[in-house]
């Protein structure tokens, strides 16, 4: 990849990492309702389900970067591997926690919970968007490019490199003196 195009590369991924992460993230109720128990449990557990889920996509991206040999790529998204289950870890206890705090009949214990598993969804996502834009290139790639090039009639047709002027004879050398 060159230089150009990775520089005209890097905002249209941050674009699409941001855009990814709040469009995913959209699954999370608004921060103003406060949900029931009944509902936090069931939204608790899609989180869950899709933190999963993203690790497991994490795991493939690994193995297709070790299939292909590429090292740059199986790093980065080794990296993003490692901060996942990281991540994945935290919300079990978070989740255990806030399975604990429903028992408890707490309702501010459960809201915390909640919110620091909601914070844990969204990074997840955020590092699952990550890993796949590590892979780069061939998630973008739409085919070969293909240039139509449109001349304007009023150009002239001749080459301005060619001069029609008649030029010395470049085999002949020319004299140096009049007097031979």
């Amino acid at each position: 990849m060159t230089l150009r195009r990775a520089t005209t590369l890097v905002p249209i991924v941050l674009f699409l990492v941001a855009g990814g992460a709040f469009a995913e993230g959209t699954d999370a109720p608004p921060v103003n309702r406060a949900l029931g128990p009944a509902e936090t449990q069931q939204q608790a557990s899609d989180f869950m389900s899709k933190m999963r889920d993203t690790k497991s996509r994490v795991v493939k991206l690994s193995d297709e970067a070790k299939k292909k040999k590429d090292v740059l790529k199986l790093n980065c998204v080794n990296d993003k591997l490692v901060q996942v289950n990281g991540h994945l870890a935290v919300a079990d206890q978070t989740n255990t926690a806030l399975n604990t705090a429903m028992s408890r009949g707490d309702d501010g214990a459960r809201q915390h919970e909640f919110t620091r598993l909601t914070i844990l969804y969204q990074k997840v996502l955020v590092l699952g968007t990550e890993a796949e834009n590590c892979i780069g290139e061939d998630v973008s790639y739409v085919g070969a490019t293909k240039v139509d090039v449109d001349v304007d009639p009023s150009v002239p047709d001749d080459d301005p490199t060619q001069p029609q002027i008649p030029l010395p004879d470049p085999v002949r050398p020319a004299e140096a003196t009049p007097f031979a």
